[in-house]
């Protein structure tokens, strides 16, 4: 899950954890598991006739669809076991995803989807245990079922014998997802189904070659010092590939990159655990984050035609203090659309008990008067495009020289030996999009 964009323009933190999501891309790898799966569908393609859950006999294609549904099902409760989170197995069940008619609808949705997870949850079948079940609530949202394995399950697939090399994930169906505005009731937003033009092929093409490069890539995850703590997601070194997502029903907004496992990873157990392989270091090297400081700001400043100011664009009353808190208000100004009448979340404890939030935002102004006409305008989506625009053409610079490199949202990780090239290449790339020299900051802890 990541941060998003919340109805005020600001950055909301990410909802509190619940469950790890259901991904319907996974499969086996490992022919001893192909050969366990296969055998497990059929047995409860026996068990399903001999409880009298279904009269006839699938048709050809309805049965292999049934086989990939038990095998992505066992495959996401294995996953969810190999990382000992105590977070259960969110699976979807509602019509909408079921049979969606849209480019992003996964083959394993669908009745065969729906009657793989009645069957594995049966009381006499038991290899799954129902955690919640799933309802709407009034106000729109939707709780999702959760599931997670049982030791039947475990035992069923041999789960001692498996590792992460056991599985691999499928490409998605489509990787340029293209969502409407924020409904300002739930905080949630539909994907939209789209036309391909010109422009979206070649947006595509951009992150097929992104995820091509890394599914080789020669990344290491250590293994992890501790148990992975309840708020956060579990880091699954399987998931590699990215999709690039839109906003606002727009091609010009947004277009961050997302999915990959090291985007979920707390930062400091990313420099901890994720290592990349070099030609000097095969085996894995420790990582360098190099950064786009100040990007949002800077590039406001140059949508204006002006020249970034030089210093810390966060430090609004000179000293540098409440930094954090001023970043997060400025970049809320430029994502919102009308006025900021409350604190964006998880701000005001930013700064000294009583501090009003309109003396501040007027000090904002005061210190970036030339481009206080853009705040309260929703222009920071389309920054946020040029952003990600910076950092696709960053990513492909340095994988054509050779160098691995993992999108971070403004940033890249790179192995250590690597912080210079990836320098070159993000000052690059910024001169190309920004006409202007980039604040770059490099972090190795």
């Amino acid at each position: 899950m990541q941060p998003q964009a919340d109805g005020r323009g600001g950055r909301s933190a990410p909802p509190r954890l619940v469950a790890v999501q259901f991904d319907p891309q996974r499969r086996a790898a490992s022919r001893d598991l192909l050969r366990t799966l296969k055998g497990l569908a059929v047995h409860l393609e026996t068990t399903e006739a001999r409880l009298g859950l279904r009269q006839r006999s699938r048709k050809p294609d309805d049965r292999a669809k049934f086989h990939i549904a038990i095998e992505a099902f066992a495959c996401n409760l294995a996953a969810l076991a190999l990382t000992r989170s105590p977070l259960p197995l969110a699976v979807p069940r509602r019509s909408g995803v079921m049979w969606s008619a849209t480019r992003y609808r996964p083959e394993v949705y669908g009745q065969h989807f729906l009657d793989a997870l009645d069957l594995m949850t049966h009381p006499e079948v038991g290899l799954a245990k129902i955690i919640t079940r799933g309802f709407r609530l009034e106000d729109g949202r939707r709780r999702q079922t959760t599931i997670r394995p049982t030791q039947a399950l475990l035992d069923a697939i041999d789960f001692v014998t498996i590792d992460w090399g056991a599985f691999e994930r499928q490409e998605d169906p489509e990787v340029l997802i293209l969502r409407g505005p924020k409904d300002r009731k739930t905080g949630q937003s539909n994907v939209l189904d789209y036309k391909d033009t010109a422009t979206t092929r070649k947006l595509r093409k951009q992150v097929q070659t992104i995820n091509r490069y890394l599914t080789a890539a020669p990344l290491f995850l250590l293994p992890a010092s501790s148990p992975t703590p309840s708020e956060t997601l579990p880091a699954d070194p399987t998931r590699r590939t990215v999709r690039r997502i839109f906003n606002n029903g727009l091609w010009t907004e947004g277009g961050r990159l997302f999915d990959g496992f090291w985007e979920i990873m707390p930062r400091q157990e990313r420099f901890e655990r994720l290592r990349i392989g070099t030609a000097g270091c095969p085996e894995g090297e420790p990582i360098a984050n190099v950064d786009f400081g100040q990007l949002f700001a800077s590039l406001a400043y140059r949508q204006c035609d002006l020249l970034t100011p030089e210093g810390d664009l966060y430090a609004i009353w000179g000293d540098g203090s409440h930094r954090d808190g001023f970043k997060r208000l400025l970049n809320a100004l430029l994502f919102a659309r009308g006025p900021l009448t409350r604190w964006p979340q998880d701000t005001s404890s930013c700064f000294p008990k009583g501090t009003k939030l309109q003396a501040v935002l007027a000090d904002i102004r005061h210190h970036h008067a030339p481009i206080a006409h853009l705040f309260g305008t929703g222009i920071g989506f389309s920054l946020m495009a040029i952003e990600s625009a910076i950092l696709i053409d960053a990513l492909l610079r340095l994988f054509a020289s050779g160098v691995t490199a993992l999108p971070l949202h403004d940033s890249v990780l790179v192995a250590q030996s690597n912080e210079e090239a990836a320098r070159e290449a993000m000052q690059a790339s910024h001169a190309t999009y920004a006409r202007s020299c980039a604040k770059l900051r490099i972090d190795k802890v």
